[in-house]
């Protein structure tokens, strides 16, 4: 959705192109585009002449003579276009300004959430789409403002900046973007933001916009600015839409979660939550040395628990494979048999997703019991499929174990596998590969145990700053 830098470029593209042009007649293709009323909207705009472009927030202004003014929000699509009369536009027009250079001005919208609202010089400030509008960044003067306003507010810092009735302006983009520089998470609470915080925020938004308008805004999807015009502040985007690329400031992973609603994407070294506790996977290839990292962590007093220990109880367990006999609608030759079932699902692809679909959310929900029980401190779950089973947004972070392949089948040889069970291996470590750049932490299991034992350390260090 175009926001403050992208509308205020495209009232900089408008300006020119409609000051002192006079309307000859206006063609309304989608009479629900303008909410006052279409046939109003024509009959008091024909003959009137375009005086200014102003903004509020991400509304247009347009002032025309006889005081008259109408109010325009793109939404998520809606753009601006000139053409020459008698060239042929886009399909999605939805109002047709038709000007007395012989150029017609046309309002564009795909997905037709823009608006447009006719009204007067006198009244369009006190009109309810813009009257509950709050101050600009570049108006607040005194942080105060948001300390009072939000004394009481439980809701996310992220989603508050949001909230247009608070401070007009920032959108999802540059909302991502101000925390980012501001190294503040987008969780926390927006009555915890001190003093100190929102005077942060609000010289970040200042700069951030600023810059943002000097470089035509984003453009993003289809978001442009002006036809064949593009904006140049996604080059220098920092965290938005950055979800598993490395942080500039740290080279650790962004984070990608969802907050009221809207993605976010943030730093979380950078823009620390301190917790009382976090969950870690660890995950990689077969025979890279999961179960020996996780007793490193028990070792040094680590709670852990091994998905390959859950699944090994759960099948063990009379109702459990009572229930998953009913669901996958399979029979054994002598009552439930655990090596029968594995030579049923290598035959069947479909019986094998079914079995996995069943079995996964079984695993989730002990891991989130077991977690519940825990109270302070790092946790640690050793998940072999992690990402195969769409698991992963259950962790704060992730840990990925990798191996080189020689070393990796002396490994599997010691295991006494046939040529097939290694080719398997071979083609598994092709989806880790396929995974791995979204992993928090790669630890290369290469070389020798102290090796190990330090890039273990080095993780513990960090994930321990985010301790209370």
């Amino acid at each position: 959705m175009p926001e403050l830098p992208e509308v205020e470029t495209v009232r900089k593209v408008l300006l020119p192109i409609v000051k002192g042009r006079t309307i000859k007649s206006i063609e309304v293709l989608r009479e629900k585009t303008i909410i006052s009323g279409a046939k109003e909207f024509q009959k008091a705009l024909e003959n009137q002449t375009f005086l200014d472009v102003t903004r509020i927030g991400k509304f247009l202004i347009f002032h025309l003579t006889n005081d008259l003014v109408f109010i325009s929000h793109l939404r998520m699509e809606g753009k601006y276009f000139e053409y020459n009369e008698g060239e042929e536009h886009r399909k999605y027009a939805r109002v047709i300004f038709h000007l007395d250079n012989n150029k017609k001005l046309v309002y564009d919208d795909s997905r037709c959430f823009g608006i447009m609202k006719l009204t007067s010089e006198k009244d369009y400030r006190n009109d309810k789409e813009i009257a509950q509008l709050g101050p600009e960044p570049f108006q607040i003067k005194d942080a105060d403002y948001f300390i009072d306003r939000c004394k009481k507010s439980t809701h996310p810092i992220k989603s508050t900046l949001l909230d247009q009735t608070l401070m007009t302006g920032l959108g999802n983009i540059y909302a991502d973007e101000v925390l980012f520089a501001s190294k503040i998470n987008p969780f926390i609470k927006a009555k915890d933001i001190t003093k100190k915080q929102w005077e942060e925020i609000v010289k970040n938004a200042v700069r951030i916009l600023n810059e943002a308008i000097e470089m035509g805004g984003s453009t993003i999807k289809s978001y442009h600015p002006g036809k064949d015009i593009d904006g140049n502040f996604q080059t220098v985007i920092k965290a938005y839409g950055k979800r598993y690329e490395d942080c500039p400031n740290c080279g650790s992973k962004f984070h990608f979660t969802t907050i009221g609603g809207r993605g976010s994407t943030y730093c979380p070294f950078c823009q620390p939550l301190k917790q009382d506790k976090l969950i870690v996977a660890i995950t990689g290839k077969i025979a890279s040395g999961k179960s020996t990292v996780l007793a490193n962590l028990k070792d040094k007093g680590y709670p852990i628990l091994s998905c390959d220990t859950i699944v090994h109880d759960l099948y063990m367990n009379s109702d459990f494979q009572r229930k998953l006999i009913e669901k996958l609608d399979i029979k054994f030759e002598a009552g439930f048999n655990i090596n029968e079932l594995r030579l049923m699902v290598a035959k069947d692809k479909k019986l094998k997703k079914k079995l996995e679909q069943f079995v996964h959310p079984f695993v989730y929900d002990i891991i989130a019991q077991e977690y519940s029980r825990f109270d302070k401190g790092i946790f640690f779950v050793e998940v072999p499929l992690l990402y195969e089973s769409h698991g992963e947004d259950k962790f704060d972070f992730v840990i990925a174990l990798d191996i080189n392949e020689n070393e990796q089948m002396e490994r599997l040889k010691k295991r006494n596998l046939s040529s097939s069970s290694l080719l398997k291996v071979i083609n598994m470590n092709n989806k880790f590969d396929s995974y791995k750049s979204k992993v928090d932490f790669i630890i290369n299991n290469d070389s020798t145990p102290d090796k190990l034992n330090g890039q273990i350390n080095l993780i513990l260090n960090k994930l321990k700053l985010l301790l209370n």
